[in-house]
C-alpha cells in the first residue's frame, strides 16, 4: 500500500508539473495557435506580437513538458502539438470557467 501511496504522489507531482506548463496565458495561446497546424517561430512571433527570446523560452517550457515538438526545415524551425487532445483539455477547461463566471453573474444580479 505504501508503494501505491508513493506511487500516486509521483503522479501528482508530474501533472501538476505538467499544468504548470500550461499556467501562462502566452502558452495558452501558442497552443492555441497551433491547434490546427505546425508554425514557424517567426510567424508566431507577429501572431503573438513577443520577441524571439520571450518566445524560445515559453516553447522550450512547453516541449520540455512534452507539450509540443519540434522539426527543423531549412533556415526555420517548425512547431506542432505533440497531442491534439491537449487542445480539447484546454477546450474543457474554458467551458468549466464559462459555467463559474456565468454562475457568480447570476449571483451578483440576485444581491
Amino acid at each position: 500500500m505504501l508503494v501505491t501511496i508513493k506511487l500516486s504522489k509521483e503522479i501528482y507531482r508530474i501533472q501538476a508539473d505538467f499544468c504548470k506548463a500550461l499556467a501562462h496565458p502566452i502558452r495558452l495561446e501558442i497552443i492555441d495557435l497551433l491547434k490546427s497546424e505546425e508554425k514557424t517561430v517567426s510567424g508566431m512571433m507577429k501572431s503573438l506580437n513577443i520577441k524571439q527570446a520571450a518566445l524560445s523560452q515559453h516553447l522550450a517550457i512547453l516541449r520540455e513538458r512534452g507539450v509540443v515538438t519540434s522539426r527543423k526545415k531549412g533556415m526555420n524551425t517548425y512547431y506542432s502539438l505533440r497531442r491534439l487532445e491537449i487542445v480539447d483539455a484546454c477546450s474543457m477547461i474554458r467551458g468549466i470557467l464559462r459555467e463559474l463566471m456565468a454562475e457568480r453573474n447570476k449571483m451578483v444580479k440576485n444581491i
